[in-house]
């Protein structure tokens, strides 16, 4: 939100510098973005009148220009515009001036004529988006004078970030309320507008039905209106606050709603049928809106109607069919309260903000709903004419907020600020619109209708320090009770440390994306209020939420890609929900690039199981990787569970090709995920003597049957082989001519060693015996 200064002044006299008010805000609790200095920004553009004009000799487009600018000597100015001629007055940027589109102005020369500066047009000075020349100031404006002064440029603009819970702040009038207390000084608030009420101006009939969701809706007639644009000073006024203006009547209503913090909205009055009601919507009612959209309401929305149709998603959007257009004559002004929690609501279902909408679901001034009608009666008829009709009042805006006590101890609050609160900031609250009451340690507080976020004694704790100033509270830690350190989980961390890059994704994913993984067995947790339709349940897999994010990364040129997550996923329960603590893995794409001693490699199955396999051996667990083609949206024939001990603690396997080309991914994608909760402790690490005697290497060759399983194999072997067997690796494998069909001739290298003496025939040739036998018996595999 954009704050002009000189709003800012028509409630409170100002006297600091914007530096200095920004320092006031951020202390108040009101975050800035930035400062802007729209008269700095064309400081050295001056007042200069054109005293002769003459045609360039060389370039037919180009003037030569004399101007005066107050000083001894005219500028010589070489020009391209045209609408310009001899006793004009134009914006002059001289030498050395940095305009705000960046150019600083120098002395040169232009085909052979020196120029001494440039005029001006609205674009270089910032002012509009696009000119048709020079701009061309009025016969009274002083030779000399600084154009920023004079055109009254803004001093400063404040770019303001309001906390949702300081609606009364989305607009001049709160902040000024807020600086004005804070400085001790007198606030000017807004004073309602006498407006001449013509009998013959018929009130318009209004009911209201909704009245928890509206409690009051007020509605004005104005008849015959000439609409034209707004005034010039109006134009700029929006511009300067970031609002495009639109025509006559809207600039109206945006600039009361940006100065006193009341949203309204106008209806054409010949295009309405019959009365007006504020009623909940039926499902699948059309809307039209005035952005262009075609809305399907849903059962329960809050929307203002006619007779025929809907006119108004109440507090967000107008229709188009009766939107105010260049022709109209007759309006109907809308001023209302709309309950904030519907507001936001709904804007969230049609992802459609507004202005409106904005300062709605923060919650506007209940008492500011008759002021700011008043206030736009009255600038719309001195502006365009017209005549008013009485108000249609459904409900009581003083009843809103009424009343509403905070009690608590000055204690308890001065124990949680840490410091204690003098008498002096009950007079800066007071200013504020509290109204407090002290009795020994009993505070006793009366909360100002705006205020709606003010309602239990910590809300008091905020206003007080916002009043003493966050840096004037002290930084304490608070006692705490001595606890055995924690231990650190390095899950993530070792996985990084393999080369994958952490990401943490949204909990919330799609319907849709879940079952990608996980079959619909209702256990899904959804969400009663989701952000959109993309987080509408909680996750019961991380793989989506890296596929997604491997998507916008091999959308931006990455060739390879590698990540890895850990979270937590959530599925319904007896006890409600339960929470599994896992590690995730993806790779995709490249795992090595073109290079002058080899070519690209893609990552494959065994790449992410290398990764796996390193990961758990860091913990002193080995991991078992046992086929299954049951896992969904896994790749059978790629697709493996990760037994750790007897607990089948995760899965990993290739992405099915379907699934990875609904994420826009061509390539290969291979994923993993173990459970953190269901792994065993594993073995410490320990230092085992370099042997001092030599090992033995036996080489052994089977056939064993197609379908037999590599980790079956050596797991057979290390159990047979007994404690002098150190390594077992299958280092070859043949199917080719002698080897019979259905067979595969797997070769099997075994080394044995002891530590304490050098092996002998017989201690070889027992172990390859046990074997041998443990082959035939368990799979049947014949020597070779």
């Amino acid at each position: 939100m954009k704050i002009p200064f000189s709003w800012l002044k028509t409630y409170v006299s100002l006297t600091a510098t914007p530096a200095q008010i920004a320092d006031d805000l951020v202390r108040l609790g009101h975050e800035v973005e930035a400062v802007e200095l729209p008269r700095a920004a064309v400081k050295g553009v001056r007042v200069g009148l054109i005293t002769s004009k003459m045609p360039h000799p060389d370039a037919d487009k180009l003037s030569l220009l004399k101007v005066e600018i107050g000083e001894a000597e005219a500028l010589d100015i070489v020009c391209g515009a045209s609408n310009m001629g001899e006793g004009d007055k134009v914006p002059v940027a001289t030498i050395g001036t940095s305009l705000p589109g960046g150019l600083v102005i120098k002395k040169g020369k232009i085909r052979g004529e020196v120029s001494c500066g440039m005029c001006c047009s609205e674009v270089e000075l910032g002012l509009a988006d696009e000119s048709a020349g020079l701009l061309i100031l009025p016969a009274d404006a002083p030779v000399g004078a600084e154009v920023g002064e004079y055109l009254a440029l803004e001093e400063a603009v404040f770019d303001l970030s309001i906390t949702p819970n300081r609606g009364d702040c989305m607009n001049a009038r709160g902040i000024a309320r807020d600086l004005a207390a804070d400085a001790g000084l007198p606030f000017t608030d807004v004073t309602p507008a006498a407006v001449a009420i013509d009998a013959a101006v018929a009130t318009p009939s209004v009911t209201v039905t909704a009245a928890q969701d509206c409690p009051v809706y007020m509605a004005r007639a104005i008849n015959g209106i000439s609409l034209a644009d707004s005034p010039e000073w109006m134009q700029a006024a929006l511009i300067m606050a970031g609002m495009r203006p639109v025509n006559g009547v809207v600039d109206v209503l945006n600039y009361v709603m940006l100065t006193m913090g009341q949203p309204m909205h106008a209806f054409d009055a010949d295009k309405l049928s019959g009365d007006i009601a504020i009623r909940a919507a039926a499902s699948g009612e059309a809307f039209a809106a005035l952005d262009g959209r075609e809305l399907k309401l849903h059962a329960g929305d809050l929307v203002v109607c006619d007779d025929s149709s809907v006119i108004a998603l109440a507090g967000i959007m107008g229709s188009e069919p009766s939107g105010v257009s260049d022709v109209t004559t007759n309006i109907v002004l809308e001023s209302a309260f709309f309950r904030p929690a519907r507001v936001s609501e709904t804007r969230r279902t049609y992802a459609m903000v507004s202005e409106a909408s904005m300062r709605f679901e923060r919650g506007v001034d209940p008492l500011m709903v008759a002021t700011a009608m008043g206030q736009a009666t009255a600038m719309i008829i001195d502006l365009f004419g017209g005549s008013a009709g009485e108000i249609a009042v459904c409900g009581d805006a003083t009843a809103i907020n009424a009343d509403r006590t905070v009690l608590c101890s000055l204690s308890r609050l001065e124990s949680r600020l840490g410091v204690e609160i003098p008498q002096a900031t009950d007079e800066v609250l007071a200013r504020m619109g509290f109204t407090l009451s002290r009795q020994g340690d009993a505070l006793e507080v009366t909360v100002p209708s705006f205020r709606h976020d003010v309602s239990i004694p910590e809300d008091l704790s905020e206003e007080y320090a916002r009043v003493i100033g966050f840096d004037a509270i002290p930084t304490l830690l608070p006692p705490l009770a001595t606890t055995a350190p924690a231990k650190t989980d390095r899950s993530i961390h070792d996985a990084v440390a393999g080369g994958f890059l952490q990401v943490v994704t949204y909990a919330f994913i799609s319907a849709g994306e879940q079952r990608l993984f996980v079959a619909d067995d209702g256990l899904d947790i959804a969400l009663a209020n989701p952000i959109s339709d993309a987080m509408s349940v909680m996750r019961r897999s991380v793989w989506p939420g890296l596929l997604n994010t491997a998507k916008r990364n091999l959308n931006r040129q990455q060739p390879g890609v590698a990540l890895a997550e850990q979270g937590r996923t959530y599925v319904r329960s007896d006890r409600g929900h339960d929470e599994e603590n896992v590690l995730a893995w993806l790779m995709t794409g490249e795992v090595e690039s073109d290079q002058w001693y080899g070519h690209a490699r893609a990552a494959d199955f065994f790449d992410l199981k290398g990764a796996v396999d390193g990961w758990l051996a860091l913990r002193g667990l080995s991991g078992r990787f046992i086929a299954d083609d049951s896992i969904l949206g896994l790749q059978a024939g790629q697709s493996a569970k990760i037994m750790v001990g007897r607990v089948e603690a995760g899965r990993i396997g290739r992405v099915d090709a379907d699934l990875a080309d609904q994420f826009d991914i061509d390539a290969p994608v291979f994923v993993a995920e173990i459970n953190l909760d269901l792994l065993p402790t594993g073995k410490q690490a320990k230092f085992v003597p370099l042997a001092e005697f030599p090992g033995v290497e036996r080489d052994l060759v089977f056939l064993f049957d197609r379908g037999a399983a590599s980790d079956a194999i050596l797991n057979a072997i290390r159990s047979a082989g007994g404690k002098l067997l150190t390594e077992a690796r299958i280092f070859d494998l043949y199917d080719g001519k002698g080897v019979p069909e259905g067979k595969v001739s797997l070769g099997i290298r075994f080394t044995l060693q002891d530590g304490k003496r050098t092996l002998t025939q017989a201690d070889s040739d027992a172990a390859s015996s046990a074997i041998i036998a443990a082959m035939d018996k368990r799979f049947g595999a014949a020597l070779r």
